[in-house]
């Protein structure tokens, strides 16, 4: 869902670059042309000016959705006249993340794009890093909205350099996904809090064919491991440190052991499937585990738990979130659509309409009313010890290197590549240009 390619950026800078030239030679015409305005041509200018003024301004949105997040959003949007007559939104909506990337990074650098866009923060670094995206914290302060309301941890995700560049409208994190019944059984009591108590008891649950742990070797599931041995990608600033080093080994050695396994090496198309054919005990997920598997294996029993620690206590904060692209021409009224669809009665509808669960911090006990009961442990620990996964710009070629010298380095048993040579060359080719 996040494929944005470091050459659709520079198309879309490109753009700007030519729209600024554009603007600055048509402001001088203008100018020009202002001069030789005879007083009751100005008279009727400055009449049809006040029309237009009061007439309301297209707001274009455009995001990604099902049917079920497609009618959730037209509810979010829905009576916005109310509040503010000078908006007029217009959905764009495209039915798969795929359909979207392809055609909104196009758009935007044609000139024709959104002013609102709908997306995660799992592909935003480049968006932010590269000035595609328009700074927040002013207009937030002239719609009057209290960005206070959010949980806090969320908008790390949409900060770069001291900027907020998106509100999030939903939360997302990570746990730690336990097959109670197989825990039971393998006589475990408590939970893991430590990763050496995650080690110790993948050993006691691996057992014939089925491997006490099951870790989706890319970005997502390695970040978990990384996160709780204190680690953090920077946005690429902070790849090569001794932090990461530690969460990749320990991955490394759990394959080595014979106590981690890969869905692919059991024949399932993600982590998720594995895990609910009872093929491994545990495996790091999320909140979207629980109807997944409930629906794939009703007679499974699931736990979820916060991420272990090891030098650090922390679980991933995410979201989806809207922001304002740099060529809008109409930001104020972006900003007031966005106020608008971050408001309580929003906020509570997706949580039946489509799951969501909400980002206004107030808010997510709703949620919880009908969550199971651990979810409200895994909501408090993320609000509190949240951490955005700070991916470096170009995300997707990271998430491929990462994932290939991981594979190399746990699936190959002569691979000669250590995780401190992975992440030597991570740096070398994602971090900071000097």
């Amino acid at each position: 869902m996040r494929k944005v390619t470091r050459i659709i950026v520079m198309a879309v800078m490109l753009c700007f670059a030519f729209a600024a030239v554009l603007s600055g030679c048509g402001s001088k015409a203008g100018q020009e042309a202002a001069g030789t305005t005879e007083p009751a041509a100005a008279s009727t200018a400055a009449a049809s000016s006040v029309e237009e003024t009061s007439k309301p301004k297209d707001v274009k949105f455009s995001f990604w959705a099902n049917a079920a997040e497609q009618k959730n959003f037209e509810f979010a949007v829905a009576g916005i006249e109310k509040k503010y007559p000078d908006v007029k939104v217009i959905l764009q909506g495209y039915p798969t993340s795929d359909e979207f990337w392809a055609a909104v990074p196009t758009a935007i650098a044609a000139g024709v794009g959104p002013d609102v866009i709908g997306f995660s923060d799992e592909g935003n670094s480049d968006y932010m890093v590269n000035g595609v995206l328009e700074p927040l914290d002013d207009l937030i302060s002239q719609v009057g909205m209290d960005k206070g309301k959010f949980v806090p941890t969320l908008l790390n995700g949409w900060t770069y350099d001291g900027k907020l560049y998106g509100i999030p409208y939903d939360t997302s994190t990570s746990m730690l996904c336990i097959n109670a019944d197989m825990w039971a059984k393998a006589g475990l009591k408590d939970y893991p809090k430590t990763m050496d108590e995650l080690k110790t008891a993948a050993k006691a649950l691996t057992k014939g064919e089925v491997k006490g742990i099951c870790i989706n070797l890319f970005n997502f599931h390695i970040t978990q491991y990384t996160h709780a041995f204190g680690g953090d990608w920077g946005n690429g600033a902070t790849i090569d440190t001794k932090e990461n080093a530690a969460g990749l080994q320990f991955i490394a050695d759990l394959f080595k052991e014979g106590l981690a396994i890969t869905p692919q090496q059991l024949s399932a198309s993600w982590d998720g499937e594995a895990f609910a054919k009872g093929k491994a005990a545990i495996s790091t997920g999320g909140p979207w585990y629980i109807g997944y598997t409930k629906d794939a294996n009703k007679d499974m029993k699931m736990v979820g738990v916060p991420i272990p620690m090891a030098a650090m206590q922390a679980q991933s904060a995410y979201s989806h979130g809207l922001s304002i692209t740099k060529m809008s021409q109409n930001k104020p009224g972006a900003m007031k659509l966005i106020d608008y669809m971050t408001r309580d009665e929003a906020q509570n509808a997706e949580i039946e309409s489509v799951g969501y669960v909400p980002s206004v911090q107030s808010l997510i006990p709703n949620y919880i009313k009908s969550a199971p009961d651990y979810m409200k442990t895994i909501m408090d620990n993320m609000a509190v010890n949240g951490k955005a996964f700070a991916y470096p710009p170009e995300t997707k070629g990271f998430d491929a290197d990462l994932t290939k010298g991981m594979q190399d380095i746990c699936l190959k048993s002569n691979s000669k590549l250590t995780v401190e040579q992975l992440l030597k060359d991570l740096q070398e080719k994602y971090g900071p240009k000097k």
